[in-house]
């Protein structure tokens, strides 16, 4: 991947999804006022247009067609100026909609299986057709039609016409499909179109030879173009699609239906990958195609923080208006968030970030949405607990990380047994949940956990009384479980917590109060128990935080961190809303703390940052291999007085507003 071009930082993605119904396009278009804006806004990379959604071009094609109402070249226009003015202009060109394709070829139209609508509706007259909504109006495209060749040929010209620095093709991945195509290829394949599975595993390689054909044909025009497939299918572990990208990039818009966690958390996984990643979010105040939306200025700013800090390049959606003028209030917006990041990008460059801590990804095993939604919990503990984390795949190495927790459903392969034992032996710690750590063949545990596995608790809820040996800042009283536990016999295991059954689970029969009998005693079976360096709990413990938020979840499961790690890299009494990252910066020994603040808050059905206080006197105490001699704020290089203990932790206070990157020099 080394051979590609770094990307550059600051970038605009510049959707320009024109309807045919729309007339007078590009006509006020003007170099001057799209370069000044772009300029403004602090901008150095921009993703311009050769075909959009609706299937038109902006540009004089002739494998595809051009807008019938396009009245300039434009195109070849934003590209010559970007040249001029040294920002970079990938280009953009839709692969899974194409309402024009649909209409003149129907019979590429993908069908999706009984039950599943998302690809759109089927084609209708005009004056019948529904008002589409969102993504309703859209028609998904096979790529086992066709279709794909039209793609290539499509490509091969843009390539041949722009030598462009980078491609970005979008609408992909792994769709099911039951068009005529897809029907004889699987009956070709000795495959049953009634199987889901087996619909699938025709999807994984129609997806992965469209990625294998269209990537040779542009590395084999320009190995060093740029290229990314923008999939919308995608999930952690994924590897095999890997090599057919030059970069990663994390569409992730908060507002947008994304949320504030998906960026953050799927960062901790791309950034152990080999490539360089960018993170995208909108201007739009919810999402794409959003005329005349404006996100809080202080949203977006800190979302363009929270990339940063990330170790990501960083992408702000943004959509043409059909005239081809740039809308001046939205740059000056962006250029808001922009400038501050300027002055601080140089000290991320090539940093690598510090993790003490790994989520084994139950999404990148199992691949269920429930372990999506376990992950996503232990993610959100450790990071409201301000720990150094990663999240990783079972190809990862293991020895890096002081504890790897496997969070709720990750049954153990043969090969996962021995790396695991390997890391055991090696010193490493872990912790365990709910099915975790079982078998994949059979319901029995891989490792010695000092118990034996029993079965599924048969109560519908259940409940936890900690012990004294998980500290003080628990309730002394059973608190409740939304999902009862396994129950595991123990043999040799120190009793951590115990687990209490109501007196009945809920039915038409029998019945308390307005949702589950209270606690009647000791349920016969542990809810947390220690065997030496591995710590299991017995209900589904990140799944229940993920779904139902009790602050009692978390606090159990850091007591459980405190017991395997009493000695974190960094403690920090930024309030739980807050986050860090640490890296490593790229010559010398000398590390960057990123800490960020924001709270998002519901405003109907979005999720909206305003108002970004700043913090006072938050302490951070942090010890590293080579000690700390100076501190600095940045970008301001700021001296921060600072004190270092008898065990080598530096401790100091400082102000966050909003982001604030502090330079620890050894």
């Amino acid at each position: 991947m080394n051979h590609f071009q770094p990307i550059r930082y600051r970038q605009v993605h510049l959707d320009f999804h024109t309807s045919e119904q729309i007339k007078g396009i590009g006509k006020d278009f003007d170099e001057d006022q799209f370069i000044a804006c772009l300029q403004q806004a602090h901008v150095d990379t921009v993703n311009v247009f050769a075909m959009c959604h609706h299937g038109w071009s902006y540009f004089d094609t002739k494998v595809g067609k051009p807008h019938p109402h396009l009245e300039t070249n434009l195109l070849p226009r934003m590209l010559d100026a970007c040249k001029q003015h040294d920002i970079e202009a990938p280009i953009y060109i839709t692969v899974g909609f194409n309402e024009l394709s649909a209409r003149e070829h129907p019979e590429w139209i993908a069908i999706a299986p009984e039950g599943d609508d998302r690809y759109g509706p089927p084609p209708v007259d005009d004056n019948q057709a529904p008002r589409p909504t969102g993504f309703d109006g859209w028609h998904m495209l096979c790529l086992n039609t066709p279709y794909l060749q039209y793609l290539l040929d499509y490509t091969r010209e843009v390539m041949d016409k722009f030598q462009p620095v980078g491609i970005f093709y979008d609408i992909v991945g792994e769709y099911p499909c039951v068009c005529s195509y897809c029907r004889a290829s699987l009956k070709e394949m000795g495959l049953d179109e009634n199987n889901p599975e087996h619909r699938m595993q025709l999807a994984k390689k129609v997806y992965l030879n469209y990625l294998r054909k269209t990537s040779e044909l542009i590395w084999s025009l320009n190995p060093q173009t740029r290229l990314y497939h923008n999939c919308c299918t995608e999930k952690m572990g994924e590897k095999q699609y890997y090599p057919y990208y030059s970069h990663y990039d994390i569409e992730s818009l908060p507002t947008g239906g994304w949320g504030y966690d998906y960026f953050t958390s799927m960062v901790r996984y791309i950034r152990k990958q080999d490539f360089l990643y960018l993170g995208m979010t909108g201007k739009f105040h919810k999402s794409w195609g959003e005329f005349g939306g404006f996100k809080n200025p202080a949203a977006l700013k800190y979302e363009c923080q929270q990339m940063l800090a990330f170790g990501a390049r960083i992408c702000i959606g943004d959509q043409l208006h059909p005239s081809g003028r740039m809308d001046e209030e939205t740059y000056r917006i962006i250029g808001e968030a922009y400038e501050g990041i300027e002055a601080k990008q140089q000290w991320c460059e090539d940093a690598e970030s510090v993790a003490e801590i790994a989520i084994l990804s139950a999404n990148a095993l199992v691949g269920a949405e429930d372990s999506r939604t376990s992950d996503m919990g232990a993610y959100m503990m450790l990071e409201e607990g301000h720990y150094l984390f990663d999240i990783i795949d079972d190809t990862m190495d293991f020895s890096a990380y002081r504890i790897v927790v496997l969070p709720d459903s990750i049954r153990v392969s043969e090969a996962l047994q021995r790396k695991l034992k390997d890391y055991l032996a090696g010193g490493g710690k872990l912790i365990l949940s709910a099915e975790s750590g079982l078998r994949l063949d059979r319901a029995e545990f891989a490792l010695d956990i000092g118990a034996d596995f029993m079965g599924k608790s048969e109560w519908d809820i259940d409940y936890t009384l900690v012990t004294d040996r998980l500290g003080n800042s628990l309730v002394r009283s059973p608190f409740l479980n939304y999902e009862s536990g396994y129950r595991v016999r123990v043999s040799k295991a120190d009793l951590l917590a115990a687990a209490y059954k109501p007196y009945f689970n809920r039915t038409y029969a029998h019945f308390c109060s307005h949702l589950h009998a209270p606690a009647e005693g000791d349920a016969g079976y542990p809810a947390v128990i220690r065997h030496g360096n591995v710590i299991y709990i017995a209900q589904p413990l990140f799944r229940m935080y993920r779904n139902h938020g009790m602050q009692l979840y978390r606090d159990l499961f850091l007591s459980c961190v405190k017991q395997l790690l009493p000695a974190p890299t960094v403690t920090t009494n930024l309030p739980s809303a807050g986050k860090i990252n640490l890296t490593r910066l790229a010559t010398g020994n000398d590390h960057v703390l990123h800490l960020l603040y924001a709270v998002p808050i519901l405003r109907g059905d979005t999720q909206v940052i305003e108002d970004v206080p700043t913090l006072s006197d938050i302490s951070v105490s942090i010890q590293l291999p080579d000690g700390i001699n100076q501190i600095k704020l940045l970008p301001e290089m700021t001296e921060v007085p600072y004190l270092t203990d008898e065990h080598g932790y530096t401790s100091f206070t400082c102000k966050v507003a909003g982001h604030q990157m502090i330079l620890l020099q050894s």
